[in-house]
């Protein structure tokens, strides 16, 4: 049986941005809301008692918004579980930053989607450039040993601002980059589209334009390294793409991806949901990859939502997962 090594735990689905990118707006049925105190107490309480390898704070809402955030990043350090936390640093005060410290954060993420004024704010809608730097530059200046990531989603509005990234990390001097793909929110032509160039996603030092980068497809990052997630309100899902509900696009084809829950962990005990019969067949079938090639496929009725697929698999299906064929990753 494998053992549980990185858990992803979200305190919000609230987010202060509207970023253009953001998947969160194209929900449907959803709620946006900070975990209770019902379901920090029994985070608290997985963090205390829980042998994983590392703990990360994020999914699709702010994390810093939560009052208790640095009291779960401190549970998760004082157990020697490696501690990282995503941030848009728009509250990346000089008390936040203190507070983030103290609490022994191992790592933290940054979103950055541009590197000037504009480009920044274009995609990072309600959010103010200058600020987000004097956060970071106080924060680079007292951070000790915490080390600092940047994550950056690719689109063709901002591509040619990859060119700064390692300027723009060496002045902060961030330990990682992180590429993504973006998640479609909108239809998008191929030729539209950038998922065929050959730049490397994932965790990095460094962005080498030059580096020819094959991406793994029929591979699940997320099943693969044994992480599990949770949402907001206790719920246990596998994946980020199966966190929240949400319509999204394959290039101008439209789908709708239906969130999925194994348990929730203010009823069950995380140990009970990770072992059960269901959870414990959708790992096993998604490492030896049972599902048809849908991104590459001329299309059928299936594809537009991730209930069955044509393979006879039942919710949740991921032969369209973006995640799955190489071109999203997450930190």
């Amino acid at each position: 049986m494998q053992n549980i090594k990185k858990l992803y735990i979200e305190p919000s689905s609230f987010c202060n941005l509207n970023c253009k990118m953001c998947f969160r707006n194209n929900w449907f049925d959803e709620t946006k809301s900070i975990m209770s105190e019902e379901t920090v107490s029994k985070v608290l309480q997985l963090l205390n008692d829980g042998n994983y390898d590392s703990v990360f704070f994020g999914g699709m809402g702010e994390p810093l918004v939560h009052k208790d955030i640095f009291s779960m990043i401190e549970s998760a350090a004082s157990q020697g579980k490696k501690a990282e936390l995503i941030t848009n640093a728009t509250l990346l005060n000089e008390e936040t930053a203190q507070h983030l410290i103290n609490s022994k954060l191992d790592v933290l993420w940054v979103s950055m989607d541009g590197f000037s004024e504009e480009s920044y704010e274009s995609v990072r809608r309600g959010s103010i450039y200058n600020k987000i730097i004097e956060n970071l530059e106080y924060f680079n200046k007292v951070r000790g040993n915490v080390k600092l990531g940047f994550t950056f989603v690719m689109m063709n509005e901002n591509l040619c601002e990859l060119d700064k990234i390692n300027n723009f990390a060496d002045r902060f001097n961030a330990e990682y980059i992180n590429l993504s793909h973006v998640v479609p929110a909108d239809a998008l032509k191929e030729n539209e589209a950038v998922y065929e160039l050959p730049y490397r996603v994932g965790k990095m030092h460094r962005f080498d334009k030059s580096e020819n980068f094959k991406k793994q497809a029929d591979y699940c990052p997320f099943v693969h390294d044994e992480c599990c997630f949770i949402r907001h309100d206790g719920e246990v899902t596998a994946c980020m793409q199966l966190l929240h509900n949400s319509y999204t696009y394959l290039f101008e084809e439209k789908r709708k991806i239906f969130s999925h829950s194994f348990g929730n962990i203010n009823t069950t005990p995380l140990k009970d949901i990770w072992e059960s019969e269901e959870y414990s067949a959708f790992r096993e079938r998604v490492l030896n990859f049972e599902f048809p090639c849908c991104t590459i496929c001329l299309g059928c009725d299936y594809r537009q939502e991730n209930i069955k697929d044509c393979m006879y698999n039942d919710a949740p299906t991921c032969g369209a997962c973006l995640w799955a064929q190489g071109f999203i990753r997450c930190p």
